[in-house]
């Protein structure tokens, strides 16, 4: 399996506050038969993209070496987990921070709010630079969770989403866990990831969180989000086309 999106990397956000603790992570990773993680640190300041990127090769440098030394058989694949508003109009080249040596990038947003004009333009300033965005846990944002208008128009403009197995586990809030469903359920989220954070929050023990989907996700569906459409994106190129049933007006509202 493919991890697109996790924070294993040591001493750099909110992740792993160790390079033990990465290190376990990984050997977790690989226990659960997770073969590649993309490396998806926050970068919170788009201004500042040269020094997020010094400081996040340094860190996956000393997580490999170390790897090595544990005999744990894991690649390692440098990204980001972009925040994004509105200095991204201002902000240097981000080709840096994108999934390996591809255009594919991981993207969130403020999760206060926002209406689909800003949204759109941010994604489009994406889209402009060449660049295809992965908006990271879209199940978690609550103005989604209320209006599925904008997750169905943005499906057509081809921006792609990722969903937290833990969400989809049932240990987000309830609109997590409704949302993410009904975005794997309808195919229209593309990528399962963990979102690891540490072994003792947000873990990467995907085994355990598979066990925990709800039972009408086929073995079928998780190939293809686990494994097809995050090997194509990792290798640049677009994950195959599967048919996508927009989401109707959710009854439950927050």
């Amino acid at each position: 399996m493919v991890d697109l999106h996790c924070h294993l990397l040591h001493n750099i956000d909110d992740g792993s506050g160790s390079l033990s603790e990465s290190v376990e992570l990984c050997r977790q990773a690989e226990y659960n038969d997770i073969d590649t993680v993309v490396l998806t640190p926050h970068l919170s300041d788009v201004m500042n993209v040269e020094d997020f990127l010094e400081t996040r090769d340094k860190r996956i440098e000393e997580l490999r070496a170390e790897l090595v030394k544990e005999e744990i058989e894991l690649e390692l694949i440098p990204g980001a987990e972009v925040y994004v508003n509105d200095d991204i109009f201002y902000a240097p080249s981000l080709k840096g921070a994108a999934i390996g040596n591809t255009n594919f990038i991981l993207v969130e947003f403020d999760f206060n709010g926002l209406g689909l004009n800003r949204l759109a333009r941010y994604l489009n300033e994406f889209l402009d630079r060449d660049m295809r965005p992965i908006v990271a846990h879209p199940e978690r944002y609550s103005y989604l969770q209320r209006d599925y208008d904008l997750i169905n128009y943005l499906s057509r403009c081809g921006v792609l989403f990722q969903v937290n197995a833990s969400s989809l586990a049932g240990y987000g809030a309830r609109g997590d866990y409704e949302l993410g469903h009904k975005l794997v359920k309808n195919s229209i989220a593309s990528f399962i990831a963990t979102d690891a954070h540490s072994m003792s929050g947000r873990s990467n023990n995907m085994d355990e969180l598979i066990s925990r989907f709800p039972g009408d996700i086929s073995d079928t569906c998780l190939e293809y989000m686990l494994e097809i459409a995050p090997r194509h994106v990792i290798n640049g190129k677009e994950p195959p086309q599967i048919y996508r049933t927009p989401l109707v007006s959710n009854t439950w509202k927050r």
